[in-house]
C-alpha cells in the first residue's frame, strides 16, 4: 500500500474552503485508493492507495483543486485590499 499525508496550513476560512472543494470528491472512493480529511488548525488530507496509478490519480485530483481554491482565495483577498 501507498500512502501520503498533506498537511494545508492557513487561516480557518482559507481551509474551509480547501474541506468544500475537496470533501464532495470522498464519495467516489473505490477498492484502489482512498483519501480522508482531518481539520484541526491544519488540514490533513491521507491518502491511501494499492497502486501507483490510483495513488498518482488521487494526488492529481487532491492538487487540482487545491489549486482552484488557492488561485480563488487570491484572487479573493486582492480585491479586499483594492478596497
Amino acid at each position: 500500500m501507498i500512502t501520503a499525508e498533506i498537511k494545508v496550513s492557513g487561516d480557518k476560512s482559507l481551509l474551509d474552503a480547501c474541506v468544500a472543494a475537496i470533501e464532495p470528491e470522498q464519495s467516489f472512493r473505490n477498492e484502489r485508493a482512498k483519501y480522508t480529511l482531518k481539520k484541526g488548525k491544519n488540514l490533513i488530507i491521507t491518502v491511501k492507495a494499492q497502486d501507483i496509478t490510483a495513488f498518482r490519480a488521487v494526488i492529481n485530483s487532491i492538487t487540482s483543486l487545491l489549486s482552484i481554491v488557492n488561485q480563488n482565495w487570491r484572487k479573493y483577498n486582492d480585491k479586499r485590499k483594492d478596497r
